[in-house]
């Protein structure tokens, strides 16, 4: 029979334990993870349906959320063409924070510190020929 004295240390090495554990999953931490992003809905007149941009992300979120995105990561995600916002007349697009942080596919809400790259260049010239 396991001694009083014992059993109450054990209770309070549990409880603490759990205290503990409460404490680290709510702190803020930042970690950084890579993305394969495909954008789809892209115009007609590209010559493919998607495209694929690898993106390195950097997140900041409580501990738990960051448990729920370490577990949970998604393998791909999809952004809509319409959520990329043209920066000029160069092909150049803007990846915005609300396409990858409010999509779907991700698990948890989290604050996006950086993208990288945040603006992505599409080239049009490799159109489809239209027949005629």
């Amino acid at each position: 029979m396991i001694r009083k004295e014992l059993l109450v240390f054990l209770i309070c090495l549990l409880i603490a334990f759990l205290w503990w554990l409460i404490h680290q999953l709510n702190q803020t931490y930042i970690r950084q993870y890579q993305v394969n992003s495909y954008i789809v809905g892209v115009p007609k007149t590209y010559d493919k349906d998607s495209i694929y941009i690898p993106l390195n992300i950097k997140v900041k979120a409580s501990g738990l959320k960051i448990v729920l995105l370490e577990n949970y990561f998604p393998e791909k995600i999809f952004i809509p063409f319409s959520q990329l916002k043209k920066v000029n007349k160069k092909k150049l697009f803007l990846i915005k924070e609300e396409s990858i942080t409010e999509n779907p596919s991700f698990p948890v809400k989290v604050k996006l510190l950086q993208i990288h790259p945040d603006t992505i260049q599409i080239d049009f010239s490799n159109l489809k020929k239209k027949k005629e």
